[in-house]
């Protein structure tokens, strides 16, 4: 139907740039004239004329116009660049703006992203929505958390789809914010939401306005780009919003339609292995999969749209998703497992029984699994310089190894055989219905399953839990918001939570010597939910979670009341971190009763702190020293079957000593983020013992984002950025040696060239920077 919406609106607009010569029609998304390219080659040729003659005009920057909260790093990145490069190949137009009239905040990493592109002006109407707060400019300079600043409007009118009559103009130019700094603002008309654009009746009523007395000058421009440049010369002492811009509305758009959610982190996570994996084939570059690739991103973006990854469409739309979803897994898991086998063939298995190749995308070891089909499994995993334990695990009718990822694993392909060798060193965990141990740390539970105490194991030790209180408490809110149901979450539906503190079973179903386990079910209402709680290979505390969810109106969270006394969280973003305030003391504070994250939340005071970790959820709140991740919603409208069913997930609570800069926080949430691949080979005579790390950053406070190739060139392309806002030089090496590199733009455009020394480049950092490097290996 989108589709059709988008022919149809073509047609339209053409015929009336051909009525009314003074209309310019400006649209936004890429995507979208590429389904022009598709399915009506003709209406695309009509556009391009359109562009030649000054009426149509492409907008945004972007594939689609994507939610700017749950869109992970790489994936806005990506946005852009798929965006700007369509339109310029295609279009033969450079775009520099942001439009995003409708999407429902926006992060605080955007305006370096913007500025490493050369995209000079954002547009935005949405925040005029805001609830409780008003953003209090129009027209003002947006920085983020590195820095960066982009000239921003949001158009007076506060709607992007203006009925052109005389009020509407004239308040508009009376609520504008800026007199004094700026004289120009715009407004956007037309039938939005699908509707088609501008029709005869608001052309005729701008011809009228223009020649009506006691009316504001209305200039006839020819684009909105013309807007935006004679905007930004000629205003001045403009003020600078700092941070993020938070969206006071909407909240509930962070958690409805978790699947979607799901699958978009599993995706984005798939796509970063398969094009690290894909540049460090022998074959490289001449079978890089490039147009798989490309084509599977660009459906994982497509479901970034800001009315599908929110959850506030309608079932088909998520029926689509999944179909999507699907066959971005049937595109990229096939790349991933022919690069394994083909890197791996190059090293030794001689005298293997049961050779694998693992990969595990981390600098920091977590759980890798291993399905199981045989009868006697085997009892260690014999890596390179290391035996592993190995563990059996059953549930619900599936078998599967797990075992600590091998740190020959971390960041390289290696080999690895399952054997019955006994392992070398005896396992440290302990657990019974009532503790879980693992050397480092105690759980304690009561009868019910509930935690509660999480201690150090040492002289000095620190309690985590607020003494008193119950941690990993799951909380049921009854959730009826005032008007959109899977848009919204209203601070009311806070108040009085239904804590599900009775168990059906205690159990204990893991006994070491990898993971031990206690599993805890809980039914409520129509609804089971089964946790197992464990201490194993996976940094800090294991939920892995299950529910069979049958709720209306419901909102299902899980709280951790921690012992630690700070006034603000730290809160994943792209590319960095933002904190938010713990407690109500302003409206502004009080409004963000339900904000996003991307892979973690952090709670910190000067010697130690607690961090959430997820894998697929993006609520989340702190407030007066409680953290809690919202798990799952019921919203009736617009999909009454909105998440009814079963749910699979985890999530991790990792104490950690010191604050989240000099803790392992963001290396951990990569680390469960990034599944360990595995791949089966024969055993036979290889050429190497080992392989190095295929990437590898010398700085713990910088992250390698992504690796793939250039899109000109066969040039490796490595982004990374700075995560805990430091400054300081760090050494970059690939298992082949580096022979020229360059710093470049988010268009991968060459800026300046980094000497190499020794197959390996030394590079600065500043705090939050986003870096790419193009590599000649």
């Amino acid at each position: 139907i989108t589709h059709l919406k988008m022919a149809h609106t073509t047609s339209v607009q053409l015929d009336l740039m051909e009525r009314y010569p003074e209309h310019v029609y400006a649209h936004s998304q890429a995507s979208q004239y590429e389904w022009l390219e598709e399915q009506h080659p003709q209406l695309l040729e009509r556009v391009k004329k359109a562009v030649k003659k000054g009426q149509w005009e492409a907008v945004g920057s972007m594939w689609v116009e994507a939610d700017c909260n749950l869109t992970g790093s790489e994936a806005l990145v990506r946005q852009f660049l798929y965006g700007r490069r369509w339109f310029q190949q295609k279009l033969g137009v450079t775009t520099d703006d942001m439009w995003l009239p409708d999407v429902f905040g926006y992060s605080a990493a955007l305006p370096q992203i913007l500025d490493k592109f050369g995209i000079k002006y954002f547009l935005t109407q949405k925040l005029s929505w805001n609830q409780y707060n008003k953003i209090p400019h129009h027209t003002f300079w947006w920085e983020g958390i590195d820095g960066s600043r982009v000239w921003t409007h949001f158009p007076p009118a506060d709607t992007y789809i203006a009925s052109m009559d005389a009020k509407e103009i004239t308040e508009s130019v009376s609520k504008f914010k800026e007199h004094g700094r700026s004289e120009h603002s715009i407004m956007l008309y037309g039938w939005g939401d699908g509707g088609g654009g501008p029709t005869e009746f608001h052309l005729e009523r701008a011809r009228r306005a223009r020649t009506s007395p006691c009316m504001p000058e209305i200039r006839k421009r020819k684009k909105a780009i013309d807007f935006f440049q004679d905007a930004y010369e000629e205003s001045h002492d403009l003020c600078t919003w700092k941070g993020e811009l938070y969206f006071e509305l909407h909240r509930g758009t962070f958690t409805s339609q978790a699947a979607t959610k799901q699958e978009n982190r599993i995706c984005e996570f798939l796509l970063r292995d398969a094009e690290l994996l894909s540049c460090f084939r022998e074959d490289y570059p001449a079978k890089y999969p490039a147009k798989d690739l490309e084509s599977a991103w660009k459906l994982v973006l497509l479901n970034q749209f800001h009315d599908i990854i929110p959850g506030s469409s309608v079932k088909e739309v998520y029926d689509d998703a999944a179909r999507d979803y699907r066959k971005v897994h049937k595109m990229v898991e096939p790349i991933i497992q022919d690069s394994l086998k083909q890197i791996g063939s190059k090293l030794d298995t001689t005298g293997m029984d049961h050779p694998v190749v693992l990969f595990h995308n981390s600098v920091l070891p977590s759980q890798a699994e291993i399905e199981w089909t045989g009868d006697e499994p085997p009892k260690s995993l014999l890596a390179p310089e290391e035996i592993l334990p190995v563990q059996l695990v059953e549930q619900d009718g599936k078998k599967r190894l797990i075992f600590e990822t091998p740190n020959a694993a971390l960041g390289a392909p290696c080999v690895a055989d399952l054997s019955d060798e006994e392992p070398l060193n005896g396992s440290r965990l302990k657990v019974s219905s009532r503790k879980l141990e693992n050397g480092e740390f105690s759980v304690k539970f009561d009868t019910n399953g509930n935690i509660t105490s999480i201690c150090t194991l040492e002289d000095d030790p620190i309690e985590f839990v607020k003494p008193g209180e119950l941690a990993n408490a799951l909380q049921l809110f009854n959730d009826q918001p005032l008007f959109w149901d899977a848009w919204d979450i209203e601070i009311y539906s806070l108040e009085e939570p239904n804590n599900l503190v009775k168990a059906d079973s205690v159990d204990v179903v893991e006994k070491g010597p990898v993971r031990s386990a206690i599993e805890v079910v809980r039914t409520f209402g129509k609804s089971t939910i089964r946790q197992r709680i464990s201490l194993g290979p996976t940094p800090g505390i294991r939920f892995d979670t299950w529910v069979d969810w049958h709720e209306d109106n419901k909102m299902l969270k899980v709280a951790f009341p921690m012992n630690v006394n700070t006034l603000r969280a730290t809160f994943e973003i792209q590319f960095g971190s933002v904190e938010r305030p713990t407690h109500d003391n302003t409206s502004w504070d009080m409004a963000k009763f339900e904000v996003p994250c991307q892979k973690w939340f952090d709670m910190s005071e000067g010697g130690h702190g607690a961090a959430i970790l997820n894998t697929g959820k993006y609520g989340c709140d702190v407030k007066d020293g409680v953290m809690r991740l919202t798990l799952l919603r019921s919203p009736k409208a617009p999909d009454p079957t909105c998440d009814m069913g079963e749910h699979h997930f985890s999530y991790v609570l990792l104490p950690h000593y010191d604050q989240v800069q000099h803790s392992d926080v963001v290396a951990a949430a990569y680390a469960i983020n990034a599944p360990v691949r595995v791949a089966k080979v024969k055993s036979g005579k290889g050429a190497d013992g080992m392989i190095p790390p295929l990437c590898a950053v010398s700085s713990r406070s910088v992250v390698i984002e992504s690796v793939k190739k250039a899109e000109d060139s066969s040039h490796v392309l490595v982004r990374l950025y700075e995560c805990h806002n430091t400054r300081g030089r760090a050494e970059l090496s690939c298992a082949m040696p580096i022979r020229g590199a360059w710093l470049a733009d988010l268009n991968e455009t060459p800026i300046e060239e980094i000497e190499v020394d020794e197959g390996m480049i030394t590079f600065d950092y500043k705090p939050f920077e986003i870096i790419t490097l193009l590599l000649k290996v």
